[in-house]
């Protein structure tokens, strides 16, 4: 581990929001470059890295213990401010970068002089590590969402997916995921770093995504930069329920902040109906995500209390998933 971070500058600052993922971690560790012009700074959002386990003293990393979750908004703020570099490369714990992965990326931002952020190549990864090869365009490279957009997502119809063919390099991106994603340091500082009100995850990059976009910036596609990715690793940790919550609890937040209150309004209103006709249906579907019919339904039923209630119901979720201000 290290601590005062002696020597030249790096070229490339990752930086990884870690929750609960330390067998994901192990393996990102495994595959990072032991190279001086690429650092790693770790959040721990958990404070399961605190006590140094081994296999985390092999790697040099520089590791942030904030004392409570941050969530991925705050981590990524957070870790930026650690970080050294002039590039951060914002990644999930269950992403691994392919052998030449960063490399690929500084030659993009030398290719692309005037980008704000490249979007890397994912392929899927199985829970085991398995490598797949299964891109993942579709869910990781999207347009910005529309109001009505959002409004089918709470009627429970797929909307807004990303292209039906890879996309070429140098190509552009309206709201590449930060699951994996290359900023410029400067750009994520003159934007005031990511909304960390969509607490504790979701919305948060498509937040910054469109604050990016009004200020004519853009991101491009580079898939010569491949990096593996497992895709929702920290859901089972989190519940079904929970996510359903929180999910549309910010999706309803984006709406209001970028749309007015009339839009959020509106959803809540076909939020209530979808989480009703799902509900409907349970018995015939069960969704693919939730371990039980039971743990469905109470997921469902609890969306439905948050949504009629401001979302200060149920008040355990309410507390543990809303956004604690700094200072106390």
């Amino acid at each position: 581990m290290t601590s005062s971070r002696p020597g030249p500058l790096p070229e490339l600052s990752g930086v990884v929001i870690h929750w609960r993922n330390e067998e994901q971690l192990r393996r990102l560790l495994e595959a990072w470059p032991q190279d001086e012009r690429f650092e790693l700074v770790i959040v721990d959002n958990s404070q399961t890295l605190r006590d140094l386990p081994p296999w985390v003293q092999r790697f040099d990393v520089h590791l942030v213990d904030p004392g409570r979750n941050l969530g991925f908004a705050g981590g990524v703020n957070r870790g930026a401010s650690q970080a050294r570099a002039a590039i951060l490369l914002l990644l999930n714990p269950d992403v691994v970068p392919r052998p030449g992965a960063l490399d690929a990326l500084l030659e993009g931002f030398e290719r692309f002089p005037e980008v704000a952020g490249l979007a890397p190549r994912l392929w899927q990864t199985q829970p085991s590590g398995q490598e797949g090869r299964t891109l993942q365009f579709r869910w990781q490279l999207r347009p910005l969402p529309n109001p009505w957009t959002l409004i089918l997502q709470t009627l429970l119809i797929p909307a807004g997916q990303g292209p039906q063919a890879e996309p070429e390099a140098g190509a552009l991106i309206a709201q590449p995921a930060a699951a994996a994603l290359a900023l410029k340091r400067d750009v994520l500082r003159d934007l005031g770093g990511f909304d960390e009100g969509f607490f504790p995850a979701w919305f948060e990059d498509v937040d910054f995504a469109r604050r990016l976009s009004a200020r004519g910036l853009s991101f491009r596609y580079w898939p010569a930069a491949e990096f593996f990715h497992e895709l929702g690793a920290s859901l089972p940790g989190l519940g079904y329920g929970p996510f359903l919550w929180i999910y549309y609890r910010n999706l309803l937040r984006f709406l209001g902040k970028h749309h007015g209150a009339g839009w959020s309004r509106l959803a809540s209103l076909t939020l209530m109906l979808g989480m009703g006709l799902r509900l409907v249906l349970l018995p015939l579907v069960k969704p693919r995500r939730a371990r039980s019919r039971g743990e469905a339904a109470r997921g469902l039923a609890a969306v439905l209390a948050g949504v009629l209630t401001g979302w200060r119901f149920p008040r355990s979720w309410a507390r543990r998933f809303t956004a604690i201000p700094e200072g106390t």
